[in-house]
């Protein structure tokens, strides 16, 4: 099998493993969803954006949502991943440090994200890729907090990851906003 086979069968099995397994994040059990049709999705419109129901067992409010549409979209915005750096943009910052580098990592996708022109309540999808996932998950009460104190209501993926850009960094946020 060549390697490309090989990231093939991976990438299915990801796909389909993440539909058919439950995660735990934050001391809560994410149970995946039983196929809905429309009519069962509570849709909570906000302006153009309508959120669909949230995860199982989710918070209150719920932080996590399994799809986001935009009605009428006027702009779509690609925020390349973020990784800890210094305001000027030439150090990594706060290595080894999950909770600073969850922060730091927020700062700057929110700053992305105002410099384009859009609102955080804008994001609809957030991609979190990490080094280590237990951590990552043990202080996912830090990315709940961020993201409800900044309106973002997103589909999301956290992507477990050999290593990102050097040694200390953990985290990595992409995002896409739409408005």
């Amino acid at each position: 099998m060549t390697t490309r086979e090989t990231l093939l069968t991976k990438t299915r099995w990801l796909l389909v493993g993440a539909a058919s397994t439950a995660v735990a994040v934050a001391g809560v059990s994410i149970l995946p969803a039983t196929a809905a049709s429309s009519d069962d999705v509570q849709q909570q419109p906000t302006g153009n954006h309508v959120v669909g129901e949230p995860w199982p067992a989710d918070a209150n409010p719920p932080l996590l949502y399994q799809t986001h549409e935009v009605r009428n979209p006027r702009g779509i915005l690609f925020v390349a991943g973020q990784t800890p750096k210094s305001p000027d943009g030439k150090t990594y910052v706060h290595q080894w440090d999950m909770p600073a580098q969850i922060d730091r990592n927020f700062d700057q996708v929110i700053e992305q994200v105002r410099k384009a022109g859009y609102q955080p309540s804008d994001i609809t999808q957030l991609r979190y890729s990490t080094t280590d996932e237990d951590l990552f998950v043990k202080n996912f009460d830090r990315v709940a907090a961020r993201l409800q104190k900044e309106g973002i209501k997103p589909t999301s993926a956290a992507i477990g990851v050999e290593r990102l850009a050097q040694p200390g960094v953990l985290l990595e946020i992409e995002a896409v906003a739409v408005r």
